[in-house]
């Protein structure tokens, strides 16, 4: 499963999701993570619409299970939602690697309902 974090520096969880412009991607499965890739979603012209502005993130991170992000609009969280991706809000400038250990400890120990139904849907739980 792809997890996303809304990240300037690609350590922290530090970016509203309607102003990230990077993406840190992870991979993630029951035995280990590992880091994929930085993903930039290019800075838009002051005029463009709002939707517009989301749906360029909602893009970038289609293929993403789970996103972490410390804030994030009612708009986008619907689409994110419509698009089968859970969101997870936590502190600003929480640590993006302590997030990915708690998640392989949730999988390894006991999934709460949310996880499994993230794990489902990128077809790695067949409980």
């Amino acid at each position: 499963m792809r997890v996303a974090f809304a990240s300037k520096d690609g350590k922290h969880i530090d970016e509203h999701f309607g102003q990230c412009r990077s993406f840190s991607i992870f991979e993630l499965n029951v035995e280990k993570y590992k880091w994929l890739e930085s993903r930039t979603v290019y800075a838009e012209d002051e005029t463009e619409e709002h939707e517009s502005r989301v749906a360029h993130r909602v893009e970038a991170i289609g293929d993403c299970t789970l996103l972490f992000v410390c804030s994030i609009g009612n708009d986008a969280m619907k689409q994110l939602m419509k698009d089968g991706i859970m969101i997870l809000k936590v502190e600003p400038e929480s640590e993006v690697i302590p997030q990915m250990d708690r998640l392989l400890n949730l999988m390894r120990e006991r999934p709460p309902l949310w996880l499994i139904k993230s794990l489902r849907r990128a077809g790695e739980w067949s409980e």
